[in-house]
């Protein structure tokens, strides 16, 4: 059996190849892995997939020379408005290349954006679809849109240009209205974007009834840095978030799957920060027809009544007069019939009150005599009580008195007795004292100081 080196299968298979694809040919791959170098050539990893379980079944190399590279990227993303990047589909012109030492690769010639923008429109369509069938789609934009929003949470890059114009903006704003504004940082382009994006929103679900809207800013990146913004699980965190979403992510001409579910999708940041001045200022409008309107009804109402309660003060001027009339003509004939009453009353009852009246002295007079000789008995039993209390009162004192004499130390002392003190603490029992204590006793006459000489 004739056996060849690897050298020599590698030449040969390197020149099979040459002569089956002597011409560039297109292929259609996803990128998988994408790097430019230091010397601007671009290397990629390309992959096949299938469709039904979207497992890799084919890989290859691929390089774009630096001198290819330079033209391409900006004619793909003019076109498509995406950058070249991992995960998406390009249709490539390529040249099939083996070397005897690094095997087989592509060498990339030309692209095709058309391709790539098709197949994006279909990726974004199919996501738009999955957010209609799970009924999440419109959840956003269903919210009531707060009446002021004063609270804001925004997710942006720190240094993001678009932050300052949205801040400038609000802070500035020509009717001096005031906003408080919390930052979420956020990564806004590249492929941590949705990671980072639904962190933020994460955060901000923590303190949820502190906010009354979020604004996801972006401006001032690449308008080829979009398609973070076209990923199901970023839309689909926005969609459901419980506060209204505003979208100012900065570009005109395309919208992103991010921008369909927000709850509203302005151009910039700027227009952002605007659309929430013109809420404020509009609420201020309709305040102030409301007040106009509202002093306008008053005065009319207030008209209507005064011209009801003259025309009611004037009909009243009427009616009072006639029955004034009607009641002072009664009145006559009341006090002419009461006139005649009273004299006839008076005459027949005269009698009876002269008696009531003599009866009702003899009785008051009766009632001062008596209470006159209780209150004379009381005056003498307060007044015999109040000697005995004072004497009760006066013995207990001198008994106090001769007790608090007899325990007076002075008193004491003239007896002959002495009191001892260590560190001017009385001294009670002699187990408290040690040799060479130093003891003052008191006397009736003064103080004697001592030295304990004490024998064991």
């Amino acid at each position: 059996m004739q056996a060849v080196t690897l050298y020599e299968l590698n030449t040969q298979i390197k020149g099979f190849l040459k002569r089956e694809f002597s011409e560039a040919i297109w292929v259609i791959a996803e990128i998988t892995e994408i790097q430019q170098n230091r010397s601007g050539h671009c290397y990629l990893q390309l992959a096949d997939k299938r469709d039904e379980d979207d497992r890799i079944i084919a890989t290859a190399r691929a390089t774009i020379w630096a001198f290819t590279f330079h033209t391409l990227q900006p004619y793909f993303e003019t076109t498509t408005g995406h950058a070249l990047r991992k995960g998406i589909r390009v249709m490539l012109l390529v040249e099939v290349v083996f070397h005897e030492l690094y095997g087989y690769s592509l060498n990339v010639r030309d692209i095709d954006p058309t391709y790539t923008i098709g197949d994006l429109e279909y990726k974004k369509q199919e996501i738009l679809k999955q957010l209609e069938q799970e009924g999440i789609i419109n959840m956003n934009r269903e919210l009531p849109f707060p009446l002021l929003p004063k609270n804001i949470a925004v997710i942006s890059s720190p240094t993001a240009a678009g932050l300052d114009d949205f801040m400038n903006q609000l802070i500035n704003n020509s009717y001096h209205y005031r906003f408080h504004v919390h930052l979420f940082p956020a990564v806004m382009q590249g492929d941590k974007t949705t990671e980072s994006v639904i962190a933020a929103l994460d955060k901000i679900y923590e303190y949820e009834s502190f906010f009354d809207v979020v604004v996801l800013i972006r401006g001032g990146g690449s308008q080829t840095d979009l398609s973070s913004f076209d990923t199901y699980d970023m839309a689909a965190n926005i969609a459901q978030f419980p506060l209204p979403v505003i979208s100012g992510i900065g570009h005109e001409r395309d919208e992103t799957i991010v921008d369909r579910v927000a709850h509203l999708r302005v151009k910039t940041p700027t227009a952002a920060a605007v659309f929430l001045i013109d809420v404020f200022h509009e609420q201020e409008e309709n305040l102030l027809e409301l007040q106009v309107d509202f002093v306008n009804e008053i005065q009319d109402l207030l008209h209507e009544e005064k011209t009801r309660l003259l025309k009611i003060v004037a009909d009243f001027k009427g009616l009072l007069s006639s029955l004034l009339i009607d009641k002072k003509t009664g009145l006559q004939m009341i006090s002419q019939r009461v006139g005649y009453v009273s004299a006839a009353f008076i005459a027949q009852h005269s009698h009876n009150l002269a008696q009531i009246s003599t009866h009702l002295e003899n009785r008051v007079t009766l009632g001062f005599t008596k209470q006159k000789n209780q209150l004379n008995v009381v005056g003498r039993n307060v007044q015999q009580y109040a000697l005995a209390t004072l004497a009760e009162h006066r013995r207990r004192l001198d008994l106090v008195v001769n007790t608090v004499k007899y325990v007076d130390p002075r008193n004491v002392l003239k007896r002959g007795y002495s009191i001892t003190r260590l560190n001017s603490k009385v001294v009670k029992d002699i187990t408290e004292l040690s040799s060479g204590d130093c003891l003052e006793t008191q006397l009736i006459g003064g103080y004697v100081k001592s030295v304990v000489i004490k024998n064991d």
